[in-house]
């Protein structure tokens, strides 16, 4: 395919930004010449073409040059190195009020940020209710721009950029802090521009948005493209990158096979159960900001929680009908007997705190054995995951049941974990019941003599009630 057929082709695209430590060494090399900054390469050897009316996705961390990467498509920022070709008019958001003036009104900034993307004084003017309208803060358009919510200024920075009908659309999480109504026109308006051959490219840190919007998606990692590929498949790389413990393990150097003897003699130290499992196995226990922790752990305490996928590997991004495993570790300060009715159980809740699903040890009739002091114990819980795409959280606890109820140690929401985005379930969905419709179209005729006879069985029962 020839390059015309593209709207955007980047080739060995970096950029690199001089960092100095004050701004003294800035005006030291300046006057001597000599280096005083260290070189930070935002963006390396990024290539990549982008077909005419399609939309592509930009993922990545922060930190991952995606705001680099687009100020350089609309021309705001230079790039170092390699080549950018950019066809059609541009129109970007590249972030909250960009352009805008605090001072000027919302009315003086739709002038100049039209005149910013390229349009003349009477097409702002002929165009400027129907953005005033598209904003909806017609009361406020007429106040300064600094004295705007953010949600305000997201409104009118939008509605500005889209009425030039660009070629190509960049936009920079601008949209974020809009209401889900009005996030919802603004995607109205996009996918109009999709349906009109349009380019859009944005960024964006949703699944939902990226899997249902999207064409293609890249996924930017330290400067570099990790993965082109479809937005399913870039979305759950980029979850796995930002919640998995064994994420990008592959750039990790391996641990050395013989490790130093005080490394070594600490293994030995450590308490090992019957079965093995030593608390070097355990990674360190990493819990959310929002997690709560209640109980003594005096006798036993969670050591561990994860969930783990079929093959056993650690995993926060699932996929709604696909097999897992609960998991936790417990370490034992005490002995804890057989006739005290130790019990482990999981929940499963939305981020409102409402729960969508508990279960505990005892409540299926499972009888643990007893423990020994210093023994752990692997704690899991087979599933087959019915929710549908959406954010939860983990909670996992131990206790003891007699003569009274303990509970000993308990992390609540210890664990974020998102559902992947199903395409064929409706969003406000909550669980996926695995669905199949099944219909059947009758006959004229035979329609109305069923409803003749349904109507007149409903008669005869109110007759004889």
């Amino acid at each position: 395919m020839s390059n015309i057929d593209y709207a955007i082709r980047v080739k060995n695209l970096s950029k690199c930004f001089k960092v100095y430590s004050s701004p003294k060494d800035m005006l030291k090399e300046f006057l001597t010449g000599k280096q005083r900054h260290r070189d930070f390469w935002a963006l390396r050897d990024i290539s990549f073409r982008m077909p005419r009316g399609t939309v592509i996705g930009i993922m990545g961390r922060n930190g991952a040059g995606k705001s680099t990467l687009l100020r350089i498509l609309a021309g705001t920022l230079d790039k170092t190195e390699g080549i950018v070709e950019v066809r059609g008019k541009i129109s970007a958001i590249l972030e909250l009020g960009s352009g805008f003036n605090p001072e000027y009104t919302g009315r003086e900034n739709i002038v100049s940020g039209g005149l910013c993307l390229g349009m003349t004084l009477d097409e702002i003017h002929t165009k400027m209710e129907s953005i005033i309208d598209f904003s909806e803060i017609r009361l406020f358009i007429d106040q300064p721009f600094k004295t705007y919510s953010s949600g305000m200024q997201a409104r009118l920075t939008f509605a500005t950029a889209v009425s030039v009908a660009p070629d190509l659309l960049i936009v920079d999480e601008a949209l974020g802090v809009g209401d889900a109504k009005f996030q919802r026109k603004c995607f109205a308006r996009m996918q109009r521009l999709r349906d009109n051959g349009k380019t859009i490219l944005f960024v964006s840190h949703s699944d939902t948005v990226v899997t249902s919007f999207c064409d293609q998606a890249i996924l930017l990692e330290h400067g570099r493209i990790l993965m082109e590929d479809t937005p399913q498949t870039v979305t759950k790389k980029y979850y796995d990158l930002l919640y998995s413990d064994s994420a990008g393990s592959e750039d990790i150097p391996p641990k050395p096979e013989n490790p130093s003897e005080p490394a070594q003699a600490e293994q030995n130290s450590l308490p090992r159960a019957p079965n093995g499992i030593a608390l070097r196995d355990t990674p360190p226990l990493q819990l959310e900001e929002q997690a709560t922790r209640t109980g003594k752990r005096e006798k036993a305490e969670i050591v561990d929680i994860a969930i783990l996928s079929e093959t056993g590997r650690r995993t926060t991004y699932l996929t709604s009908g696909d097999k897992y495993l609960l998991h936790a570790k417990i370490y034992f300060h005490e002995d804890i007997p057989e006739n005290l009715t130790l019990s482990f159980g999981f929940t499963i809740n939305l981020p409102t705190g409402r729960t969508v699903f508990a279960v505990d040890s005892n409540a299926q009739g499972i009888r643990l054995p007893a423990v020994r002091k210093g023994e752990i114990m692997r704690a899991e819980l087979k599933i087959t995951l019915w929710l549908t795409n959406g954010d939860y959280f983990l909670s996992v606890l131990v206790g003891t049941l007699a003569p009274d109820v303990v509970s000993h140690d308990a992390l609540h929401d210890a664990l974020a974990f998102r559902i992947a985005m199903l395409p064929f379930i409706q969003h406000a969905s909550l669980v996926n019941l695995q669905h199949s419709f099944v219909y059947e179209v009758l006959p004229a005729r035979e329609k109305r003599e069923n409803l003749n006879n349904g109507v007149n069985e409903r008669s005869k029962s109110d007759e004889k009630q």
